[in-house]
């Protein structure tokens, strides 16, 4: 371990520093909404583009045209690069004088009517820059933004604070930066934390810093196996080697707790073999549990879910072999003092009490315990998830101050895209696309939160109205002049034709910051777009099909796996870990009540948030499987001991309270260490880390007291005979 440790250590680095969100490829390839977004950006433009504003930047600022022109200027000495990195720029400046002059010759009034609440505010003057990024620029987002940021620097004459941006590279660059400053700031707080915890749980440092080591290499062994799957880090995964770190020193405290109650019982010649014989078997049905519970999460289908179960079921399985070959031999080599055997039996006393409070009245807390159950369990359906970007970040964040700021002088942030299809063949000339595409548009304004819609009709000067000869002599010259200017609209990105069919699109922006329920926004906005659609298809004498894509459909479509994954894969590790504990305790019946105290914990927590409408997000979606694995761990611990003592010919009260001399210590010590480790984590300014935290150290505290309490009951009423086993 020595040994590789420095090599282990270089590569959990490089691990670390692969770090690259992208929400949009979470999602399976084949997800339709995930096809339609990336057909839009094959075939139209990347989603990827930066929003950039600053004070005082309105629509008659020359800074903008100067910003617009210098960062695709062949004359700068960037341009070769900047070149790779953007694709195209707009600004506010350019497109209302574009609106103004030939051949569209607006007003300057409708112009900026045309544009409000895309490139310009609501107050008519302020606007942006809106910076569309290629394929490599989305990947180099990070050099990109700041290439950005150093032209509006030295255009602008302003700080770099001084500007505001928003847009999907800068949520991602965001979410890297967090990520990593999560991991360089709480990681090594939480292990010495854990090291802390464990010294004094344990009372000795030898075998505090044996389990430590092992902890620590099997944290340093689950990056490299990232940094060698050739997977980049992502916001989710870095949960994952801590979550490793404090789940193998748990497993080596109750390792070391065998070890104690064999010298306390049988002395300390070779109580290390003894202690092996007696846990390898319910620390390996442990781990076993909790991989499955971890493992659970690779039916998910959200990538960093999957990936999480997978190193993190790799990582636990690998730490057991660790302790396994290390913990034995620093026993033999530093046997325990009588002291750590005097402290034992002074906390004997306390869970003595305990046990006997439990037994006098199993009755009622067991019938409790059952209500609690029936009664949170009632919250489960009206469980919600969520990944809106207001709950990403915390309120203090610079990103969220920034679209705070954007969103109150220019409008909404988050594009959604609909578009409408005509057939190759289709018989409709131009003009009657047109007055298609501008009605659809029209319909979107009826939407609740869209404020600002751009299309293909923006650039299109007014249309004749009317059915007297003159009006139709214009409509008929004015579609032979669009078609004339068919090359610019698809240069401007609002029109692309192929064999299949000619799509337009129509951009829509949605408040990024607000109370949004994405299945209502979306279902109001076919509401308001089907029958202006059905309606154009009638006039027209063919079908007009559209599509809607964009951040919110795949938000939406997000949402749902999340959900689904939760409900699949807890049930997916509550059927498994429900058979393997009827296997190990050799009854249907016994694995059945076993698991009463194993699915409180997730079914009061889970039930609580569905009451409260408190939502589910990338982080605590995991934990209720996480949970049920790790509950798992202390049942079987008691449930091992007690099977043993009724074997001997003991009663079901007297089996109990010496479970609690046997294990009660250890189970309270891995679930303080467990919880309080990853509690260190609460603090990260990225709120789906810190929930994760939160729901892990109040999963472990309820599954604690399920433990220690729910389940003792139930073995000292009627239901305890199923775990008997006769001497």
């Amino acid at each position: 371990m020595i040994a590789l440790g420095p090599v282990l250590a270089v590569w959990s680095l490089r691990s670390v520093e692969t770090m690259f969100n992208t929400p949009h490829h979470w999602i399976p390839a084949n997800n339709e909404q995930r096809t339609d977004l990336e057909w839009f950006c094959d075939h139209f433009e990347s989603q990827a583009l930066v929003v950039i504003s600053w004070p005082g930047c309105t629509v008659d600022d020359p800074r903008l045209a100067a910003f617009e022109t210098s960062l695709l200027d062949p004359h700068e000495p960037h341009f070769a690069r900047n070149s790779q990195l953007f694709d195209r720029i707009v600004t506010g400046y350019s497109t209302l004088r574009q609106l103004m002059s030939e051949p569209v010759e607006l007003s300057r009034e409708e112009s900026v009517s045309r544009l409000r609440g895309v490139l310009v505010g609501p107050d008519g003057a302020s606007s942006c820059a809106v910076v569309m990024f290629t394929a490599q620029g989305g990947y180099d987002r990070s050099e990109a933004i700041d290439s950005i940021l150093d032209t509006a620097e030295q255009v602008c004459g302003l700080e770099r604070a001084a500007f505001r941006l928003a847009g999907p590279p800068v949520d991602g660059v965001a979410i890297d930066r967090v990520g990593v400053d999560t991991m360089r700031s709480y990681a090594v707080p939480s292990a010495l934390l854990s090291l802390l915890l464990c010294w004094l749980c344990l009372g000795d440092s030898r075998y505090a810093l044996a389990v430590f080591g092992a902890a620590t290499f099997g944290e340093a062994l689950c990056l490299t196996l990232v940094h060698w799957s050739g997977q980049p880090m992502n916001a989710i995964l870095i949960l994952m080697p801590p979550f490793v770190f404090v789940l193998t020193i748990a497993a080596g405290v109750h390792l070391v707790n065998y070890y104690f109650d064999e010298v306390r019982l049988h002395g300390t010649v070779g109580a290390a073999a003894r202690a092996l014989q007696v846990g390898w078997l319910p620390c390996t049905l442990a781990t076993a549990t909790t991989a499955i519970g971890l493992g659970s999460l690779l039916i998910s289908e959200v990538e960093p879910i999957r990936r999480f179960g997978a190193f993190a079921t790799i990582g636990v399985v690998t730490t057991l072999g660790l302790l396994f070959s290390l913990l034995p031999g620093v026993m033999e080599s530093w046997p325990t003092t009588a002291s750590r055997r005097i402290l034992s039996e002074k906390v004997q006393t306390l869970w003595g009490r305990l046990a006997d409070l439990l037994i006098r009245f199993s009755g009622l807390v067991s019938l409790l315990s059952i209500v609690l159950i029936v009664l949170f369990g009632w919250g489960l359906f009206s469980i919600e998830t969520s990944i809106k970007m207001r709950e990403l970040f915390s309120p203090e964040s610079r990103t969220l101050s920034d679209y705070a700021w954007l969103e109150e002088r220019l409008g909404p942030m988050v594009p959604v895209e609909i578009i409408v299809h005509f057939q190759a063949d289709s018989q409709v000339d131009f003009l009657q696309r047109m007055l298609v595409v501008r009605a659809v548009a029209g319909s979107l304004r009826h939407v609740e939160q869209i404020d600002g819609v751009m299309s293909a009709a923006t650039f299109a000067p007014p249309i004749p109205q009317g059915g007297s000869t003159r009006q139709i002599i214009r409509r008929t010259v004015m579609s032979k002049k669009l078609e004339l200017e068919q090359a610019r609209l698809v240069d401007s990105r609002y029109l692309y034709e192929d064999r299949d069919r000619q799509s337009w699109r129509i951009s829509a922006r949605v408040p990024a910051l607000s109370d949004l329920d994405y299945e209502q926004f979306l279902s109001a906005l076919r509401y308001h777009v089907a029958p202006v659609v059905a309606s154009a298809s009638a006039s027209v004498g063919e079908p007009v099909e559209i599509t809607v894509t964009g951040a919110i459909p795949l938000i939406y479509q997000t949402q749902r796996l999340l959900l689904s994954d939760m409900l699949h894969s807890f049930v997916a590790a509550f059927g498994i870990v429900g058979v393997v504990l009827m296997m190990v305790l050799r009854s249907v019946r016994a694995g059945l009540v076993a698991m009463i105290p194993n699915i409180f914990p997730v079914v009061v927590v889970f039930g609580v948030m569905g009451w409260l409408s408190i939502p589910i997000d990338l982080g605590s979606v995991m934990t209720a499987s996480i949970a049920l694995g790790i509950a798992v761990v202390d049942t079987l611990h008691f449930l091992t001991w007690f099977q043993r003592e009724t074997a001997t010919g003991c009663g079901a009260p007297e089996a109990i309270r010496r479970c609690y001399r046997h294990c009660a210590s250890a189970m309270l010590q891995t679930s303080v260490i467990c919880g309080v480790g990853m509690l260190a984590f609460a603090f990260s300014s990225f709120v789906p880390v810190s929930r994760f935290a939160w729901m892990v150290f109040v999963l472990l505290m309820m599954a604690l007291f399920a433990d220690l309490v729910i389940l003792p009951a139930l073995l000292a009423g009627p239901l305890g005979s199923v775990f008997s086993r006769k001497p």
